[in-house]
Formats: structure tokens, C-alpha cells, sequence
């Protein structure tokens, strides 16, 4: 079990996050985790074969994204509540923030740089807004200037306007030891660099957002509720079964009250998964 952070580790996290929209926590993921992680993505390679969104321009050409995870293994369970996240993100996002979406982000050698964006853009509020996300980067192997480092523009999250795609911006590489994970505000100018190594760069993108906000991926209808009440409590709570601040709730309570009233006693299988993967066949063209 990896111990908590210190006080003034928390702090200066925060602090890192607040001036330069970033911050890098080293020896994050413990080596079982990350080995289980390395299984894990192995796995789905084998039963969604090339990720389950087609290539593109700004997704990659050769970068493998695998979503809806907490459909898959128990590990991506723990992936979501990590302690020291669970410690930092409440001084970024307010008390009941939300997990957005988990996914991979495999990126294959000879894969151009991404453009620069941001994660909130979506929501449409004027810029400089206070923090409505906040991605997690997961390093499963190094972040260095030949992997494709994911780039950054420090204190962007400032600026009081979306990044132009067809601009060049002054950029910083993410370098960081296999095991670590960054913090990246969604209002941060970000991409992930170009891989020139001759290896994958492996990682995980776990995005978190504001009690308030719309996740990106919609958990709550695509995890069948059975399943759902197999999760920890603090799981439920970051997929929105806990009201935030007066909101979300079911009869002026939390809604997982509900869920356990309805679903307590079903089964867990849903046709959900199959329609999932006949989709994944469909967009990428695997023959089953």
C-alpha cells in the first residue's frame, strides 16, 4: 500500500498546479501496479485489437486508445481512486469532484506530435474560468524527448483564449521516469511530442472534473448498476452517486441509495459489453 503524502508534498503539488497548470509526482504507481497495468493493456490489445477509436489526425495514426475501462479488469478500479490523486484533486477541483474518463494512450513509434489543445474546451466558459479539470498522465514507460514526451505551455491555463491550432507555441516535455504521474489542468495548452524512439510510449490519461460539470464519458448509464454496487464507495462517488453540493441528487438524497433500492439483488451481466465490442469490430474493421 503506498503511504499517504506529507502535508507540504500535497501542498506543493497544488501550488505547482496553480502557476504552471502542471505538476509531476515521481515513484507514483508501486511496481506491482505498473506490471498489472502492462498486463492489462497486453489483454486488450488481444480482444480490442488497435484501440477503440479509428485513427485521425488529432487522436494519432499509430496511438492505441482504449476506453471504458471500468468495464474491463478490477484494476482499473484502483487506477481511479489512487491515493495521492484522491489527496491533491480536492484543492484542484473542489470537494466532489467527478471522474471524467479513463483511457490509454499507447503511442506507437514514428507517431507525429499531437496539436496543441485543452480538455475543457468543450465547456465553453470564457477564458481565464476556474479549474474545471484536471487530466492525470500515468508514465507506464519514460516520458522522454524521443518517446513523445507530452508538451506543455507553463501557465497557459492564464490565457484568456483557446490554443490556435496553426500556431507554434513555446513548449516543455513532461520528462519523467516510467512510474510517475502528472497533473495537467484541462485549461492547460497541452499535446503529447513526437515518437522518434523505435518503442511504444505507454500511458494513461484519467481526467477528472468540477462536482458541477458533464463527465466526458457518460459512467453512470454504461456501467450496469450491479457492477457498479461491487465498486468501493469512493469509486461511486467519482462516477456521481454522491450528490455535489445539492446536486444530482434522487428524492433530495444521494442517488446511490436508489441504485442499491433497484439493483441490489440482480444480476451483473448486461448486453451493453456485446453491443461495446460488436462496435469496436464495426469501427475498426476486426473480424470476430
Amino acid at each position: 500500500m503506498i503511504p499517504d503524502l506529507s502535508v507540504d508534498a500535497v501542498d506543493l503539488h497544488v501550488a505547482n498546479i496553480a502557476r504552471d497548470g502542471y505538476s509531476i509526482m515521481h515513484n507514483a504507481i508501486e511496481p506491482k501496479l505498473m506490471a498489472a497495468l502492462h498486463d492489462e493493456i497486453e489483454r486488450l490489445q488481444q480482444v480490442r485489437p488497435g484501440g477503440d477509436i479509428p485513427p485521425g489526425p488529432f487522436t494519432g495514426y499509430v496511438t492505441r486508445r482504449w476506453f471504458d475501462l471500468l468495464n474491463d479488469a478490477d484494476i482499473w478500479q484502483e487506477v481511479a481512486v489512487h491515493p495521492w490523486i484522491m489527496q491533491i484533486l480536492p484543492q484542484v477541483l473542489g470537494d466532489g469532484f467527478l471522474l471524467s474518463t479513463m483511457g490509454t494512450a499507447v503511442v506507437g513509434h514514428d507517431e507525429s506530435d499531437q496539436a496543441v489543445h485543452v480538455d475543457d474546451g468543450v465547456y465553453g466558459f470564457p477564458r481565464p474560468h476556474p479549474n474545471l479539470v484536471c487530466n492525470t498522465m500515468w508514465a507506464l514507460t519514460d516520458f522522454t524527448e524521443a518517446t513523445g514526451a507530452t508538451r506543455v505551455v507553463p501557465g497557459s491555463q492564464k490565457f484568456e483564449h483557446d490554443p490556435d491550432f496553426t500556431e507554434n507555441y513555446d513548449t516543455e516535455a513532461l520528462l519523467m521516469p516510467a512510474g510517475s504521474i502528472a497533473f495537467v489542468l484541462g485549461s492547460c495548452y497541452h499535446g503529447a511530442g513526437a515518437n522518434t524512439s523505435g518503442e511504444d510510449r505507454v500511458a494513461l490519461t484519467i481526467n477528472y472534473c468540477n462536482g458541477c460539470m458533464r463527465q466526458q464519458e457518460n459512467l453512470m448509464l454504461g456501467i450496469h448498476p450491479s457492477r457498479m454496487l461491487s465498486f468501493a464507495p469512493e469509486l461511486q462517488d467519482l462516477l456521481g452517486f454522491k450528490t455535489s453540493v445539492g446536486a444530482g441528487h434522487i428524492f433530495a438524497q444521494d442517488p446511490r441509495l436508489e441504485m442499491q433500492r433497484h439493483y441490489a439483488d440482480q444480476s451483473t451481466h448486461d448486453t451493453y459489453l456485446d453491443r461495446r465490442n460488436d462496435l469496436h469490430n464495426e469501427r475498426t474493421g476486426a473480424k470476430t
